[in-house]
C-alpha cells in the first residue's frame, strides 16, 4: 500500500512511531489517534499468556468498557480477527444480525457504540494482537479512513515489535507496568484450584459469574484474588 495516499496526520504519527520503535505506541497519544481516524475512541491489545488479549494502548472510557465487555463474553470484533487474522469491519452494530455476536451487540449498543472495526496486527503467520477503532455513530469507512487505519495498523504492528529500529527486545515488553488485566491470571489459578479443574474452565466459569452478574471480569477477579469471593459449585 502506497504511504503516498495517506492523511497528513496519519503520516505524522507514522513518522513519530517509526523514530523509536522500542518504545511501542507510548510517543503517540490515542485520543489524537481517534481523532486523525474520525473515530470515538481506539484501542490496542496484545496476545498475552494463554492467548488472552491484553490492553496496552487505548483511549479512556468506553474504549476500556468495550474491551472488557469482549473479554468477559468472549466473543466480539476483537475476538473474531484475533481468531481469523482477518478484517472486521461492522460499521452498524445495530443491522448485524444478532446470532453472529448474539450477547456482545446488544452489550455493545448499550455502551454507545454503533460502528466497530477491527484489524490484527500480525507479520506473516506471526499475530501479536488486534487494535480495534469504534465510533458511536453508524457509517461504513471511507477509502481514505480505511487506508490510514491500515497503515496505523502496520505502524503499530512494527513499533510494538521493535522492528522499526532492529531491537530485538521492545522497552514496552520490559519496562511497562504489569497490564490492569493482571488480576485475571492470578484469580483463574486460584478458581482452578477451589474447583478442581482446568485454567480454561476456571476462566470460562469466572466469565459467566462477571456476565451474570453485570460485572467487569476483572472485578471480579479483583474479588477473587482478595478472597472476598470463593468459587464452590453455585457461587453467589
Amino acid at each position: 500500500m502506497s504511504e503516498g495516499v495517506i492523511g497528513p496526520g496519519m503520516a505524522a504519527i507514522v513518522a513519530t512511531l517509526r523514530h523509536d520503535g522500542s518504545r511501542g505506541l507510548a510517543d503517540v497519544a490515542a485520543r489524537l489517534c481517534a481523532q486523525v481516524l474520525g473515530m470515538s475512541g481506539i484501542a490496542v491489545s496484545v496476545l498475552a499468556a494463554g492467548g488472552v488479549g491484553e490492553l496496552v494502548w487505548r483511549t479512556e472510557g468506553i474504549s476500556v468498557g468495550l474491551d472488557d465487555l469482549q473479554f468477559t463474553l468472549g466473543e466480539g470484533p476483537s475476538q473474531d480477527a484475533r481468531a481469523s487474522g482477518e478484517l472486521v469491519l461492522e460499521p452498524d452494530l445495530a443491522a448485524v444480525p444478532l446470532q453472529r455476536w448474539p450477547v456482545f451487540i446488544p452489550a455493545a449498543l448499550e455502551l454507545g457504540v454503533r460502528a466497530v472495526f477491527a484489524v490484527p496486527l500480525q507479520i506473516g503467520a506471526i499475530r501479536i494482537g488486534v487494535l480495534l477503532a469504534h465510533r458511536d455513530g453508524p457509517g461504513p469507512l471511507t477509502g481514505g479512513t480505511l487506508t490510514d487505519l491500515l497503515v496505523f495498523a502496520q505502524a503499530a504492528t512494527d513499533a510494538l515489535l521493535g522492528s522499526a529500529i532492529g531491537v530485538s527486545e521492545p522497552q514496552w515488553l520490559t519496562g511497562q507496568p504489569p497490564g490492569y488485566r493482571a488480576e485475571v491470571h492470578q484469580a483463574t489459578g486460584m478458581i482452578s484450584a477451589q474447583l478442581g479443574v482446568g485454567q480454561a474452565e476456571a476462566l470460562m466459569r469466572m466469565r459467566a459469574y462477571a456476565f451474570s452478574h453485570r460485572r467487569a471480569a476483572a472485578e471480579v477477579a479483583a474479588d477473587v484474588v482478595a478472597r472476598r469471593l470463593r468459587f464452590g459449585e453455585d457461587p453467589n
